[in-house]
């Protein structure tokens, strides 16, 4: 992963990829690359002053965007698909007989509970009553999550996979809410799942600044 400072689009020969650092749907993108060993330079945007080439690449507006060659994929699961497909990695790779299970949990994210979600993290504080509402309108999602991981370290099974990148950047946000919150909470086997990849290296790296 490394930052530049804008996309070249006759000279670019690696993969290329819009981004922004604290997004999670970004932040998915990052991880999967990362762990499929895709070298690819990246650029973070700034919400205020989204760059004419995103735009002019996907009107829509939203991170991330990742173009190699003349494809253009600016939906973070299509780059998830994308790199799990060019090497092949155990890590990121889907059992078939988990499949419908792994798009569920992800639809249900995706969807529902990241709708909630904004509201909960949007709210004001000011607003308290309001805000624990949306937080206690999330926690039908996490207490589910939880419960798969009262028995597995890992949300298929003990081995660290796809569904985990995708979940986990949207958990980390939930938590990262209320961090006062979020160290009494009642889910515990989803704190430690949050915190176990929170340290680790993939997380880390796929976090680095631009100034770095």
């Amino acid at each position: 992963m490394n930052y530049v400072k804008q996309l070249d689009r006759e000279g670019q020969q690696r993969p290329f990829l819009f981004s922004y650092r604290r997004c999670p749907f970004a932040i998915r993108a990052r991880m999967a690359l990362i762990t499929c060993e895709i070298d690819f330079d990246i650029y973070e945007i700034s919400l205020k002053d989204k760059p004419k080439q995103m735009l002019e690449l996907s009107p829509k507006g939203t991170v991330p965007v990742f173009i190699y060659n003349e494809m253009v994929l600016d939906e973070s699961l299509d780059i998830m698909n994308w790199a799990k497909e060019q090497k092949k990695n155990t890590l990121i790779e889907i059992n078939p007989a988990d499949e419908g299970l792994v798009k569920k949990i992800i639809e249900a994210n995706d969807g529902e509970f990241k709708n909630k979600l904004d509201l909960y993290k949007y709210t004001s504080n000011k607003d308290i009553t309001l805000k624990i509402k949306y937080r206690k309108d999330c926690e039908i999602y996490i207490k589910s999550l939880n419960e798969k991981l009262e028995t597995q370290e890992y949300l298929l099974s003990n081995k660290f996979g796809y569904l985990d990148i995708a979940i986990f950047p949207f958990i980390r946000q939930f938590f990262n809410v209320d961090l006062k919150w979020f160290e009494s909470n009642p889910y515990k086997s989803l704190k430690n799942w949050v915190e176990r990849i929170s340290d680790s290296e993939l997380f880390n790296q796929s976090m680095q600044k631009p100034d770095s």
